[in-house]
Protein backbone atom coordinates (compact mmCIF):
# COMPACT_ATOMS: atom_id res chain seq x y z
CA UNK A 1 0.00 0.00 0.00
CA UNK A 2 1.65 3.11 -1.14
CA UNK A 3 1.60 4.79 2.52
CA UNK A 4 3.24 8.06 3.12
CA UNK A 5 4.26 9.20 6.97
CA UNK A 6 4.92 12.39 8.41
CA UNK A 7 7.99 12.56 10.54
CA UNK A 8 8.30 15.64 12.76
CA UNK A 9 12.15 16.65 13.42
CA UNK A 10 13.37 17.91 16.69
CA UNK A 11 16.33 19.31 16.82
CA UNK A 12 17.31 19.72 20.26
CA UNK A 13 19.88 21.92 21.89
CA UNK A 14 21.04 22.77 25.23
CA UNK A 15 23.89 25.58 25.25
CA UNK A 16 23.80 28.27 22.46
CA UNK A 17 22.90 27.72 18.67
CA UNK A 18 26.17 27.93 17.09
CA UNK A 19 27.07 26.93 12.76
CA UNK A 20 28.10 23.30 14.46
CA UNK A 21 24.43 22.97 15.76
CA UNK A 22 22.60 24.60 12.84
CA UNK A 23 24.60 22.08 10.27
CA UNK A 24 23.68 19.15 12.25
CA UNK A 25 19.65 20.72 12.06
CA UNK A 26 20.48 20.88 8.20
CA UNK A 27 21.90 17.67 7.24
CA UNK A 28 19.46 16.04 9.29
CA UNK A 29 16.53 17.61 7.74
CA UNK A 30 18.03 16.75 4.48
CA UNK A 31 18.76 13.21 4.95
CA UNK A 32 15.06 12.70 6.21
CA UNK A 33 13.78 14.40 3.13
CA UNK A 34 15.67 12.12 1.12
CA UNK A 35 13.84 9.19 2.70
CA UNK A 36 11.45 7.14 0.50
CA UNK A 37 7.77 7.99 1.66
CA UNK A 38 8.79 10.76 3.98
CA UNK A 39 7.05 14.08 4.17
CA UNK A 40 9.47 16.03 7.09
CA UNK A 41 7.44 18.33 9.27
CA UNK A 42 9.36 21.01 11.76
CA UNK A 43 9.46 24.23 12.71
CA UNK A 44 11.12 27.40 11.49
CA UNK A 45 13.06 29.73 12.73
CA UNK A 46 11.36 32.60 13.96
CA UNK A 47 12.54 36.27 13.22
CA UNK A 48 11.78 37.60 16.45
CA UNK A 49 12.99 34.72 18.73
CA UNK A 50 9.07 33.18 19.46
CA UNK A 51 7.53 29.93 19.55
CA UNK A 52 4.32 29.83 18.27
CA UNK A 53 2.16 26.69 17.79
CA UNK A 54 0.19 28.33 15.23
CA UNK A 55 3.08 29.86 13.21
CA UNK A 56 5.23 26.81 13.82
CA UNK A 57 8.28 28.64 14.66
CA UNK A 58 10.88 28.99 17.42
CA UNK A 59 13.58 30.31 17.95
CA UNK A 60 16.65 28.91 15.38
CA UNK A 61 13.45 26.24 14.36
CA UNK A 62 15.10 24.37 17.39
CA UNK A 63 13.99 22.96 20.76
CA UNK A 64 15.46 24.16 24.06
CA UNK A 65 13.11 24.91 26.14
CA UNK A 66 9.77 23.74 27.90
CA UNK A 67 7.21 25.99 26.45
CA UNK A 68 9.72 25.84 22.98
CA UNK A 69 8.44 21.82 23.04
CA UNK A 70 4.80 22.86 23.86
CA UNK A 71 4.30 24.80 20.85
CA UNK A 72 6.48 22.51 18.73
CA UNK A 73 4.01 19.36 20.12
CA UNK A 74 1.03 21.45 19.09
CA UNK A 75 2.50 22.31 15.59
CA UNK A 76 3.38 18.88 15.27
CA UNK A 77 -0.05 17.83 16.30
CA UNK A 78 -2.13 20.46 14.24
CA UNK A 79 0.28 18.66 10.98
CA UNK A 80 -0.98 15.06 12.74
CA UNK A 81 2.58 13.70 12.19
CA UNK A 82 2.84 10.25 12.54
CA UNK A 83 6.13 9.53 13.92
CA UNK A 84 9.19 11.87 15.66
CA UNK A 85 12.67 12.14 15.22
CA UNK A 86 15.00 13.29 18.29
CA UNK A 87 18.35 14.84 17.50
CA UNK A 88 20.97 16.33 19.66
CA UNK A 89 22.64 18.86 17.85
CA UNK A 90 25.27 19.28 20.77
CA UNK A 91 24.27 18.20 23.96
CA UNK A 92 20.87 18.60 23.75
CA UNK A 93 17.83 19.62 26.04
CA UNK A 94 16.51 16.47 28.04
CA UNK A 95 13.20 17.87 29.13
CA UNK A 96 11.96 19.47 26.14
CA UNK A 97 12.68 17.02 23.98
CA UNK A 98 11.18 14.27 26.04
CA UNK A 99 8.18 16.58 26.73
CA UNK A 100 7.66 16.59 22.72
CA UNK A 101 7.83 12.96 22.59
CA UNK A 102 5.14 12.71 25.87
CA UNK A 103 2.67 14.98 24.70
CA UNK A 104 2.81 13.45 21.19
CA UNK A 105 2.74 9.68 21.80
CA UNK A 106 3.70 8.29 18.73
CA UNK A 107 6.69 6.41 17.23
CA UNK A 108 10.13 7.77 18.03
CA UNK A 109 13.82 7.72 17.10
CA UNK A 110 16.53 9.19 19.39
CA UNK A 111 19.79 9.33 17.17
CA UNK A 112 22.65 10.91 18.63
CA UNK A 113 25.56 12.97 16.26
CA UNK A 114 29.15 12.32 16.78
CA UNK A 115 31.55 14.67 17.84
CA UNK A 116 34.12 17.14 15.85
CA UNK A 117 37.32 17.86 15.82
CA UNK A 118 37.95 20.34 19.25
CA UNK A 119 38.25 23.84 17.96
CA UNK A 120 42.04 25.24 18.45
CA UNK A 121 41.19 27.20 21.76
CA UNK A 122 42.77 27.90 25.37
CA UNK A 123 39.44 26.68 27.00
CA UNK A 124 39.45 22.84 25.26
CA UNK A 125 35.71 22.68 25.25
CA UNK A 126 33.95 20.09 23.18
CA UNK A 127 31.98 21.27 20.12
CA UNK A 128 29.01 19.19 20.53
CA UNK A 129 28.81 16.49 23.91
CA UNK A 130 25.99 14.39 21.74
CA UNK A 131 27.52 11.66 23.35
CA UNK A 132 26.98 12.20 26.72
CA UNK A 133 23.18 14.35 26.37
CA UNK A 134 21.48 11.68 24.13
CA UNK A 135 22.20 9.39 27.01
CA UNK A 136 19.84 11.96 29.41
CA UNK A 137 17.03 12.26 26.54
CA UNK A 138 17.15 8.52 26.50
CA UNK A 139 16.45 7.86 29.98
CA UNK A 140 14.04 10.75 29.60
CA UNK A 141 12.11 8.77 27.21
CA UNK A 142 12.09 5.62 29.13
CA UNK A 143 11.17 6.79 32.25
CA UNK A 144 8.08 8.07 30.09
CA UNK A 145 7.47 4.53 28.99
CA UNK A 146 7.77 6.23 25.43
CA UNK A 147 9.17 3.63 22.89
CA UNK A 148 11.73 4.66 21.10
CA UNK A 149 14.49 3.27 18.93
CA UNK A 150 17.84 4.20 19.17
CA UNK A 151 19.06 4.73 15.43
CA UNK A 152 22.95 4.93 16.58
CA UNK A 153 26.51 7.61 16.56
CA UNK A 154 26.31 9.09 13.12
CA UNK A 155 27.69 12.29 11.44
CA UNK A 156 23.97 12.73 9.65
CA UNK A 157 25.49 12.27 6.14
CA UNK A 158 26.80 8.74 7.22
CA UNK A 159 24.66 6.03 5.24
CA UNK A 160 23.96 4.32 8.10
CA UNK A 161 21.41 7.24 9.26
CA UNK A 162 19.69 6.73 5.98
CA UNK A 163 19.13 2.91 6.31
CA UNK A 164 18.10 3.71 10.22
CA UNK A 165 15.44 6.59 8.75
CA UNK A 166 14.17 4.01 5.89
CA UNK A 167 13.57 1.49 8.91
CA UNK A 168 12.00 3.88 10.68
CA UNK A 169 9.35 5.41 8.27
CA UNK A 170 8.44 2.04 7.31
CA UNK A 171 7.80 0.67 10.56
CA UNK A 172 5.76 4.32 11.61
CA UNK A 173 3.64 3.25 8.00
CA UNK A 174 3.19 0.00 9.60
CA UNK A 175 2.06 1.40 12.92
CA UNK A 176 -0.08 3.95 11.52
CA UNK A 177 -1.75 1.29 9.05
CA UNK A 178 -2.66 -1.26 11.51
CA UNK A 179 -4.33 1.43 13.93
CA UNK A 180 -8.16 1.47 13.26
CA UNK A 181 -8.01 0.10 10.17
CA UNK A 182 -11.41 -1.47 8.69
CA UNK A 183 -10.74 -5.42 7.74
CA UNK A 184 -13.49 -7.03 5.55
CA UNK A 185 -14.59 -11.01 6.36
CA UNK A 186 -16.35 -12.03 3.44
CA UNK A 187 -18.28 -15.48 4.01
CA UNK A 188 -17.37 -18.05 6.33
CA UNK A 189 -14.35 -20.10 7.20
CA UNK A 190 -13.91 -23.39 5.86
CA UNK A 191 -15.61 -25.86 8.07
CA UNK A 192 -12.17 -28.41 9.42
CA UNK A 193 -9.74 -24.70 9.47
CA UNK A 194 -10.30 -24.04 12.73
CA UNK A 195 -6.79 -22.35 12.77
CA UNK A 196 -8.24 -19.53 10.62
CA UNK A 197 -10.36 -18.42 13.80
CA UNK A 198 -10.45 -15.37 15.49
CA UNK A 199 -11.02 -12.46 18.03
CA UNK A 200 -12.40 -9.75 16.60
CA UNK A 201 -12.76 -8.32 19.94
CA UNK A 202 -8.51 -9.09 20.50
CA UNK A 203 -8.67 -6.74 17.17
CA UNK A 204 -10.23 -3.59 18.54
CA UNK A 205 -9.06 -3.91 21.92
CA UNK A 206 -5.29 -3.91 20.62
CA UNK A 207 -5.45 -1.87 17.19
CA UNK A 208 -8.69 -0.49 17.21
CA UNK A 209 -9.24 -1.68 14.33
CA UNK A 210 -13.04 -2.78 13.25
CA UNK A 211 -14.05 -6.06 11.27
CA UNK A 212 -17.06 -5.59 8.89
CA UNK A 213 -18.59 -8.79 7.98
CA UNK A 214 -20.67 -9.70 5.38
CA UNK A 215 -22.20 -12.73 3.29
CA UNK A 216 -20.77 -14.52 0.66
CA UNK A 217 -23.85 -15.19 -1.27
CA UNK A 218 -24.53 -11.37 -1.18
CA UNK A 219 -21.54 -10.58 -2.95
CA UNK A 220 -21.86 -12.79 -5.64
CA UNK A 221 -25.71 -11.50 -5.98
CA UNK A 222 -24.58 -8.27 -6.65
CA UNK A 223 -22.23 -9.89 -9.38
CA UNK A 224 -24.97 -11.18 -11.11
CA UNK A 225 -26.56 -8.13 -11.02
CA UNK A 226 -24.08 -6.72 -13.16
CA UNK A 227 -24.91 -6.19 -16.84
CA UNK A 228 -22.77 -8.09 -19.09
CA UNK A 229 -21.72 -4.78 -20.79
CA UNK A 230 -21.01 -2.83 -17.91
CA UNK A 231 -18.06 -1.07 -18.20
CA UNK A 232 -16.45 -2.01 -14.96
CA UNK A 233 -16.70 -5.17 -16.35
CA UNK A 234 -15.54 -5.42 -19.74
CA UNK A 235 -12.61 -3.13 -18.15
CA UNK A 236 -11.91 -6.08 -16.01
CA UNK A 237 -12.07 -8.47 -18.51
CA UNK A 238 -9.61 -6.17 -20.94
CA UNK A 239 -6.99 -6.16 -18.36
CA UNK A 240 -7.09 -9.64 -17.98
CA UNK A 241 -6.56 -10.54 -21.65
CA UNK A 242 -4.00 -7.73 -21.95
CA UNK A 243 -1.62 -9.11 -18.57
CA UNK A 244 -2.45 -12.75 -18.76
CA UNK A 245 -0.73 -14.15 -22.22
CA UNK A 246 -1.73 -18.14 -21.00
CA UNK A 247 -5.64 -18.75 -20.82
CA UNK A 248 -7.05 -21.69 -20.76
CA UNK A 249 -10.70 -21.22 -19.50
CA UNK A 250 -13.58 -20.56 -20.98
CA UNK A 251 -14.96 -16.70 -21.99
CA UNK A 252 -17.51 -17.23 -19.14
CA UNK A 253 -15.47 -17.21 -16.36
CA UNK A 254 -13.92 -14.04 -17.64
CA UNK A 255 -17.24 -12.33 -17.24
CA UNK A 256 -18.23 -14.48 -13.96
CA UNK A 257 -14.90 -13.26 -12.39
CA UNK A 258 -14.70 -9.93 -13.87
CA UNK A 259 -18.36 -9.20 -12.30
CA UNK A 260 -17.11 -10.74 -8.97
CA UNK A 261 -14.13 -8.42 -9.04
CA UNK A 262 -15.84 -5.54 -9.10
CA UNK A 263 -18.58 -6.59 -6.43
CA UNK A 264 -15.93 -7.04 -4.10
CA UNK A 265 -13.99 -3.63 -4.74
CA UNK A 266 -17.70 -2.07 -4.79
CA UNK A 267 -17.69 -3.89 -1.10
CA UNK A 268 -14.70 -2.22 -0.06
CA UNK A 269 -14.56 1.11 -1.75
CA UNK A 270 -17.95 1.86 0.27
CA UNK A 271 -17.04 0.28 3.44
CA UNK A 272 -13.01 1.91 3.45
CA UNK A 273 -11.97 -2.29 3.77
CA UNK A 274 -8.05 -2.32 3.33
CA UNK A 275 -7.68 -5.70 3.62
CA UNK A 276 -10.41 -8.52 3.79
CA UNK A 277 -9.86 -12.38 4.20
CA UNK A 278 -12.67 -14.10 1.75
CA UNK A 279 -14.43 -17.15 1.46
CA UNK A 280 -13.19 -19.01 -1.52
CA UNK A 281 -14.99 -22.82 -1.38
CA UNK A 282 -16.70 -24.33 -1.52
CA UNK A 283 -19.81 -22.16 -1.83
CA UNK A 284 -18.90 -19.99 -5.28
CA UNK A 285 -18.29 -23.65 -7.09
CA UNK A 286 -22.50 -23.84 -6.35
CA UNK A 287 -23.40 -20.10 -7.12
CA UNK A 288 -21.37 -18.61 -9.40
CA UNK A 289 -19.50 -21.51 -11.03
CA UNK A 290 -16.04 -20.50 -10.70
CA UNK A 291 -13.07 -20.68 -8.65
CA UNK A 292 -11.94 -17.22 -7.05
CA UNK A 293 -7.88 -17.66 -6.81
CA UNK A 294 -6.82 -15.28 -9.74
CA UNK A 295 -9.75 -12.58 -8.38
CA UNK A 296 -7.48 -12.45 -4.82
CA UNK A 297 -4.25 -12.07 -6.64
CA UNK A 298 -5.87 -9.56 -8.76
CA UNK A 299 -7.42 -7.56 -5.68
CA UNK A 300 -4.11 -7.31 -3.89
CA UNK A 301 -2.33 -5.85 -6.56
CA UNK A 302 -4.68 -3.32 -6.20
CA UNK A 303 -3.62 -3.07 -3.09
CA UNK A 304 -6.90 -4.62 -1.51
CA UNK A 305 -5.19 -7.10 0.34
CA UNK A 306 -6.87 -10.34 0.10
CA UNK A 307 -6.48 -13.85 1.92
CA UNK A 308 -7.68 -17.26 1.46
CA UNK A 309 -10.05 -19.48 3.25
CA UNK A 310 -11.39 -16.40 5.44
CA UNK A 311 -7.63 -15.90 7.36
CA UNK A 312 -8.67 -12.42 8.91
CA UNK A 313 -5.66 -12.41 10.66
CA UNK A 314 -3.73 -13.73 7.28
CA UNK A 315 -5.39 -10.46 5.81
CA UNK A 316 -4.33 -8.30 8.76
CA UNK A 317 -0.32 -9.89 7.91
CA UNK A 318 -1.07 -8.54 4.32
CA UNK A 319 -1.78 -5.74 5.37
CA UNK A 320 2.04 -5.55 7.74
CA UNK A 321 3.77 -6.52 4.71
CA UNK A 322 2.18 -3.92 2.19
CA UNK A 323 2.84 -1.26 4.70
CA UNK A 324 6.57 -2.33 5.51
CA UNK A 325 7.06 -2.21 1.69
CA UNK A 326 5.81 1.27 1.54
CA UNK A 327 4.46 0.59 -2.35
CA UNK A 328 7.64 -0.75 -3.33
CA UNK A 329 6.14 -4.30 -3.86
CA UNK A 330 2.95 -6.17 -2.93
CA UNK A 331 2.62 -9.48 -0.64
CA UNK A 332 1.86 -13.10 -1.98
CA UNK A 333 -0.64 -14.88 0.72
CA UNK A 334 1.09 -18.34 1.17
CA UNK A 335 0.85 -21.75 2.15
CA UNK A 336 3.79 -23.09 4.57
CA UNK A 337 3.67 -26.48 2.02
CA UNK A 338 6.03 -29.18 1.81
CA UNK A 339 10.22 -28.95 2.13
CA UNK A 340 12.96 -29.80 -0.71
CA UNK A 341 13.30 -32.97 -1.33
CA UNK A 342 17.04 -32.27 -1.76
CA UNK A 343 17.28 -29.14 -0.35
CA UNK A 344 16.77 -29.41 3.08
CA UNK A 345 16.76 -25.61 3.99
CA UNK A 346 13.86 -24.79 1.11
CA UNK A 347 11.00 -24.88 1.91
CA UNK A 348 7.82 -24.03 -0.89
CA UNK A 349 5.48 -21.09 -0.37
CA UNK A 350 2.30 -21.73 -2.28
CA UNK A 351 -1.25 -21.27 -2.96
CA UNK A 352 -3.80 -22.45 -5.33
CA UNK A 353 -3.16 -19.51 -7.65
CA UNK A 354 -3.77 -16.56 -5.94
CA UNK A 355 -0.17 -14.44 -6.06
CA UNK A 356 -0.50 -10.81 -7.67
CA UNK A 357 1.00 -11.01 -11.63
CA UNK A 358 3.54 -8.31 -11.13
CA UNK A 359 5.08 -11.05 -9.26
CA UNK A 360 5.62 -13.67 -11.72
CA UNK A 361 9.30 -14.28 -12.74
CA UNK A 362 8.50 -12.67 -16.32
CA UNK A 363 5.26 -11.57 -17.62
CA UNK A 364 5.35 -14.19 -20.65
CA UNK A 365 5.37 -17.10 -17.85
CA UNK A 366 1.72 -15.60 -16.54
CA UNK A 367 -1.15 -18.33 -17.17
CA UNK A 368 -4.49 -18.44 -16.35
CA UNK A 369 -6.11 -22.46 -15.53
CA UNK A 370 -8.55 -24.65 -14.44
CA UNK A 371 -7.60 -26.78 -11.46
CA UNK A 372 -8.12 -29.82 -13.32
CA UNK A 373 -5.64 -28.73 -16.37
CA UNK A 374 -2.85 -27.00 -15.29
CA UNK A 375 -0.71 -28.13 -17.90
CA UNK A 376 -3.39 -26.15 -20.53
CA UNK A 377 -3.46 -28.97 -22.53
CA UNK A 378 -7.03 -30.37 -22.27
CA UNK A 379 -9.80 -28.90 -24.32
CA UNK A 380 -11.32 -25.17 -22.43
CA UNK A 381 -14.79 -26.35 -21.20
CA UNK A 382 -17.54 -24.05 -20.14
CA UNK A 383 -19.08 -24.12 -16.85
CA UNK A 384 -15.99 -25.10 -15.24
CA UNK A 385 -16.25 -24.36 -11.50
CA UNK A 386 -12.58 -25.23 -11.09
CA UNK A 387 -11.46 -22.62 -13.37
CA UNK A 388 -9.54 -19.56 -12.27
CA UNK A 389 -6.22 -20.27 -10.87
CA UNK A 390 -3.00 -18.30 -11.81
CA UNK A 391 -0.39 -20.01 -12.34
CA UNK A 392 3.09 -18.93 -12.29
CA UNK A 393 6.81 -18.61 -10.59
CA UNK A 394 7.99 -16.07 -8.55
CA UNK A 395 10.53 -13.80 -8.79
CA UNK A 396 13.60 -14.46 -7.47
CA UNK A 397 15.06 -12.14 -4.83
CA UNK A 398 15.25 -12.07 -0.81
CA UNK A 399 11.98 -11.71 0.67
CA UNK A 400 10.69 -11.16 4.86
CA UNK A 401 7.92 -13.43 5.62
CA UNK A 402 5.49 -12.44 8.54
CA UNK A 403 2.75 -13.64 10.31
CA UNK A 404 0.38 -11.98 13.39
CA UNK A 405 -1.68 -14.53 15.88
CA UNK A 406 -2.91 -13.67 18.75
CA UNK A 407 -3.32 -16.45 21.99
CA UNK A 408 -5.16 -15.52 24.87
CA UNK A 409 -4.60 -11.91 24.49
CA UNK A 410 -0.69 -12.19 23.72
CA UNK A 411 -0.33 -10.85 19.93
CA UNK A 412 2.96 -11.73 18.90
CA UNK A 413 4.44 -11.88 15.12
CA UNK A 414 6.59 -13.92 13.15
CA UNK A 415 9.33 -12.43 11.14
CA UNK A 416 11.34 -14.88 8.94
CA UNK A 417 13.74 -13.86 6.61
CA UNK A 418 14.49 -15.60 3.59
CA UNK A 419 15.37 -15.98 -0.79
CA UNK A 420 13.03 -17.21 -3.60
CA UNK A 421 15.66 -19.37 -5.45
CA UNK A 422 14.71 -19.78 -9.51
CA UNK A 423 13.88 -23.59 -10.66
CA UNK A 424 13.22 -25.62 -13.89
CA UNK A 425 9.87 -26.88 -12.42
CA UNK A 426 6.84 -26.54 -13.56
CA UNK A 427 4.22 -26.65 -10.45
CA UNK A 428 0.83 -26.06 -10.23
CA UNK A 429 -0.63 -22.37 -8.75
CA UNK A 430 1.69 -20.07 -7.74
CA UNK A 431 4.90 -20.53 -5.70
CA UNK A 432 8.46 -20.27 -5.26
CA UNK A 433 10.84 -22.48 -3.61
CA UNK A 434 12.79 -20.30 -0.73
CA UNK A 435 15.60 -20.53 1.16
CA UNK A 436 16.04 -19.69 4.74
CA UNK A 437 19.47 -20.02 6.70
CA UNK A 438 18.04 -22.90 9.22
CA UNK A 439 14.55 -24.62 7.87
CA UNK A 440 14.63 -26.88 11.15
CA UNK A 441 14.68 -23.96 13.54
CA UNK A 442 11.90 -22.14 11.51
CA UNK A 443 9.78 -25.16 11.36
CA UNK A 444 10.04 -25.76 15.04
CA UNK A 445 9.48 -21.77 15.93
CA UNK A 446 6.43 -22.48 13.71
CA UNK A 447 5.30 -25.72 15.72
CA UNK A 448 5.59 -24.16 19.31
CA UNK A 449 4.40 -20.86 18.95
CA UNK A 450 1.66 -21.93 16.79
CA UNK A 451 2.12 -19.86 13.72
CA UNK A 452 -0.30 -21.60 11.37
CA UNK A 453 -0.06 -22.37 7.83
CA UNK A 454 -0.70 -19.24 6.36
CA UNK A 455 1.58 -16.03 6.31
CA UNK A 456 2.69 -13.24 4.64
CA UNK A 457 5.30 -13.14 1.62
CA UNK A 458 7.29 -9.99 0.35
CA UNK A 459 9.99 -9.09 -1.64
CA UNK A 460 12.43 -7.22 -0.14
CA UNK A 461 14.08 -7.22 3.55
CA UNK A 462 11.75 -5.55 5.94
CA UNK A 463 13.14 -7.78 9.03
CA UNK A 464 14.35 -4.41 10.87
CA UNK A 465 11.24 -2.58 9.81
CA UNK A 466 9.05 -5.23 11.62
CA UNK A 467 11.12 -5.43 14.44
CA UNK A 468 10.33 -1.92 15.04
CA UNK A 469 6.96 -2.11 13.89
CA UNK A 470 6.54 -4.93 16.50
CA UNK A 471 8.00 -2.15 19.69
CA UNK A 472 5.65 0.34 18.89
CA UNK A 473 2.40 -1.92 18.77
CA UNK A 474 2.84 -3.41 21.87
CA UNK A 475 3.77 -6.66 19.73
CA UNK A 476 6.06 -9.77 20.85
CA UNK A 477 8.12 -10.25 17.88
CA UNK A 478 9.33 -14.01 16.84
CA UNK A 479 12.43 -13.76 14.64
CA UNK A 480 14.06 -16.37 12.75
CA UNK A 481 17.05 -15.59 10.28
Amino acid sequence: MPTNVRLGLVPSFRFTWTPWTQQMRDETLAVMAATRGVEVVVPSPSTDGRADAGAGITPYGAVQTLDQAEAVAGYFAQQKIDGLVICPTDFGDERSACKVAELLQVPTLLLATKEPPAPPSASLERVSDSYCGTLSIAAGLLRRRIAFHYAGLYFPTEPELAADLDAFARAVAVAKGLRNARIGHVGTRPAAFETVAYDEIAMARKFGQTVVPVNLEDIVDDAKAMADDDPKVRAVIADIRQTIPHITVADDYLLKAAKLETALLAFAEENRIVAMGVQCWPTVFRTLGISLCAIYGRLTQQHLLTACETDVLGAVSMLVSDLAAMGETVPHFIDWTIRHREDPNCLLAWHCGNAPPCLARTPGERALRSRANMTGELPVEPGDHMAGLAQFQLKPGPVTICRLVEYEGEWKMLIAAGEIVPSDETLAGTWAWVRVPDHDRLYRVLVEEGFIHHASMAHGDHVQALMLACKFLGIRPVRVG
